[in-house]
């Protein structure tokens, strides 16, 4: 009976490891999730900030990204030479900004 028991919690061992095995290949730890968004579907700390930056410019495209438990949204305001981009986290708090440069297309 002793045996039986030992062998029942090796194969237990084994298959929670093969598990975890195949879940990590599924989705890796620190793996990063990009989406993109509309307006209506922001936190309204988030869609409070992009309208507040915008001051009038246009709001373009909207990725929600996510990695490691955070979420923040990159947000393209604006166009030509008035082109910027903003990182926002969840609560509305700006943690990014890059004014953008004049493409010579």
């Amino acid at each position: 009976m002793l045996i039986c028991t030992g062998q029942l919690a090796i194969a237990s061992i084994v298959v929670s490891v093969c598990l975890t095995l195949v879940g990590c290949k599924e989705k890796p730890v620190g793996e990063r999730q990009q989406e993109t968004v509309s307006l209506p579907q922001l936190p309204p700390p988030v869609k409070a900030t992009i309208d507040q930056q915008a001051q009038g410019r246009t709001i373009g495209e909207i990725e929600k990204q996510t990695a490691r438990g955070t979420t923040r949204y990159a947000v393209a305001l604006g166009s030509r030479d008035q082109k910027q981009e903003l990182l926002i986290d969840e609560s509305g708090k700006v943690v990014a900004t890059n004014a953008g440069e004049e493409d010579d297309d």
